[in-house]
């Protein structure tokens, strides 16, 4: 993550844990400057929300992996920094972590992030599944979110604690690094935030009596990232995690594993139903493949 640039941040389309309440980096883009297979260079979108008319051609460059041009300049919706920003961790078994989130998600509250991490994923939640709630704004709000929070905790039989300033802020760098060691196998799975809760129960029943992985699970976004050891039985995870996916009208992709454990696996698993589609695209955007050629699905 400290190896990030904005341009890659645009091409991969990867988001934090805050996507629930600013938006993605595709919602937050407003215009940018790309460079063709060419070399011509085009300009999409503008300074402004309010835009020009006509097709939103950020939407097509963000996420593509440089495979159709390459991100020179992007311009981006602005919000002010918070007045105060704090976080409630709220730990014990993973069924009444859920129902917290089931029941925060439905309530009037806007936390700024939700996460949902197992045992083992950071150092603050003492060996046992936590839900984690960022809230900022005015102080007056933050507190009313604590608030609000802790009483919900309590009614799960949760043990709630607060994190402000630099415990806050090692939280989330932990939550953001989150299997970014580089030694282990990092898998993403993403389905629809409705069935976000029977996903994460699956993955964890499968940690506890198969294989030991840790896993961060955004609300709000469907997101779950699972990391495991880089070994045959971490591997095996991967088709498991697929067949999860594609039954919730999801997918997932391995983001991260040793060159031994990565030859010969189609990282990204079944191409989707828009693959004639995105051929085209890259066809008529790349004819001659001399950008980031097979980066992205089925080799594009």
């Amino acid at each position: 993550p400290e190896l990030a640039t904005i341009g890659g941040t645009a091409a991969a389309n990867i988001n934090g844990p805050r996507r629930i309440f600013y938006g993605g980096v595709r919602d937050l883009v407003i215009g940018m400057k790309v460079v063709l297979a060419d070399g011509q260079q085009i300009k999409a979108g503008g300074k402004v929300v309010k835009n020009v008319a006509g097709y939103d051609m950020c939407k097509l460059f963000v996420g593509s992996l440089g495979t159709l041009g390459v991100i020179t300049e992007a311009t981006f919706k602005m919000a002010p920094i918070p007045e105060s920003a704090a976080t409630l961790v709220a730990a014990g078994p993973l069924s009444q972590g859920l129902q917290l989130v089931d029941q925060l998600m439905q309530s009037t509250l806007l936390p700024a992030a939700v996460a949902v991490v197992s045992a083992e994923a950071t150092g603050v939640n003492s060996g046992r599944p936590a839900v984690a709630v960022w809230a900022e704004g005015f102080e007056e709000a933050v507190a009313r979110h604590l608030r609000e929070i802790q009483e919900l905790a309590a009614r799960m039989e949760l043990r709630a604690e607060v994190l402000r300033e630099e415990t806050h802020r090692i939280f989330w760098e932990q939550i953001r690094d989150f299997g970014s060691s580089g030694e282990n196998l990092v898998y993403r799975v993403t389905v629809p935030a409705a069935s976000l809760a029977e996903v994460v129960e699956t993955i964890d029943r499968w940690s506890r009596s198969e294989g030991a992985a840790r896993f961060v699970a955004h609300a709000g976004s469907g997101t779950v990232w699972i990391e495991s050891g880089a070994d045959p039985a971490g591997a095996a995870w991967f088709p498991r995690l697929t067949a999860l996916a594609k039954e919730r009208r999801g997918h997932a992709v391995m983001v991260a594993a040793p060159p031994e454990l990565k030859q010969g696996v189609d990282v990204w698993a079944d191409p989707p139903e828009s693959l004639s589609l995105m051929r085209e695209i890259k066809r008529q955007f790349d004819p001659n493949t001399v950008l980031n050629p097979g980066r992205f699905i089925a080799a594009l």
